[in-house]
């Protein structure tokens, strides 16, 4: 397998290469001039390119003998749907595009990376989103990688193409939970999103197997899959399991109103369109708090890619939680109410 990956540097996509090089695959990279400042990967090669210009991607020379392609590049954080586009859709299509050009008689498998959020949320606790319900995205983010999907699909009958769905994706190296980590492992836990609010929910190895067995099956081809564990998750749930690994007792619990989260999103939105920086504070990101449920089903994916979620949310929160402290994302906490003591990783065996 020779497999072309966009958003190697990225947390699924870092996870992605390396799952590829352990399996023997010679992994290209695509990077954008102005992706951020790190040193290459060694096992990798890496083409820069310009994903908003068709003759940059096209003309690039790593698509030499590529086999696979797994397009996980975009943006998740922006403050206009026009942005969103931007970074989501046109690199999308150019991708595509030079893939179709340069596939020739035998092009390579495509495996596009979308979300959850171009489906929408759930209409009730009992009726999660399948892939052939009508897509209601809620904000831009999901309303461009909607898009993004429909510009990959012009190209099914000349390219074999499956979607990922995935539900929120968690696990060593992400930023996204980071945040939440930190807020439930407090002795005052505070809630940024309703905490009976339910989301379906998928550890990133269990993804990433996804995505291996999409790119191995020619029965993918033309299929979009959600991606997530069978039991979705409320944000109280989530936060116990945070404060579990930490060892901590929360003393106490405090949800944050809806409007003084609203208020923030408007703000976040000031201070992007001043700076150009963009936080998870903005009015998209508020939209996606708004929903109850935001459940998807997985049954197609265990049905045609023999894929199940094998790690278990109090297995990955555990391991996810010791990787943030390792990597010094957060500070062990020192005990909790009755004397809990730090976990290691010895004592969680």
């Amino acid at each position: 397998m020779i497999a072309l990956v966009t958003g190697s540097s990225g947390f699924i996509g870092s996870h992605l290469v390396d799952a590829l090089l352990a399996r023997g695959a010679t992994v290209r990279v695509l990077a954008r001039a102005d992706a951020a400042a790190g040193e290459p990967d060694p096992r990798t090669t890496r083409w820069t390119v310009d994903l908003l210009d068709d003759r940059s991607v096209r003309e690039t020379p790593a698509w030499e003998g590529v086999t696979h392609v797994f397009h996980l590049g975009g943006v998740t954080k922006r403050r206009t749907l026009a942005q969103f586009r931007s970074g989501n859709v046109v690199p999308t299509a150019n991708l595509l595009a030079a893939a179709v050009t340069r596939g020739g008689a035998s092009p390579a498998r495509v495996v596009f990376v979308s979300t959850q959020a171009a489906g929408g949320p759930a209409s009730s606790p009992d009726r999660p989103v399948r892939e052939d319900d009508p897509p209601r995205p809620v904000e831009g983010y999901g309303q461009s990688k909607l898009e993004a999907e429909q510009a990959a699909l012009r190209y099914d009958d000349r390219l074999p193409v499956t979607i990922i769905r995935p539900a929120a994706v968690y696990g060593p190296r992400d930023r996204d939970f980071l945040r939440a980590f930190r807020m439930a492992a407090r002795s005052i836990a505070i809630h940024a999103v309703p905490r009976h609010n339910r989301f379906s929910i998928v550890h990133v190895a269990d993804l990433v197997d996804a995505l291996l067995r999409a790119g191995d099956r020619a029965q993918a081809a033309g299929r979009t899959y959600n991606v997530a564990n069978d039991a979705p998750v409320s944000w109280q749930e989530l936060y116990d399991e945070v404060a579990a690994a930490a060892s901590m007792v929360p003393a106490l619990t405090v949800q944050l109103p809806m409007p003084a989260v609203a208020a923030a999103g408007y703000a976040g939105d000031v201070v992007s369109a001043l700076t150009g920086w963009h936080t998870l504070a903005n009015r998209h990101k508020t939209r996606l708090a708004r929903p109850r449920w935001w459940l998807c089903d997985a049954s197609r994916a265990h049905d045609e890619l023999d894929w199940i979620s094998a790690i278990p949310l109090q297995r990955g929160v555990r391991d996810t939680y010791l990787w943030y402290l390792a990597a010094r994302w957060m500070r062990p906490r020192t005990s909790g109410r009755g004397g809990a003591s730090v976990p290691t990783e010895e004592s969680q065996v």
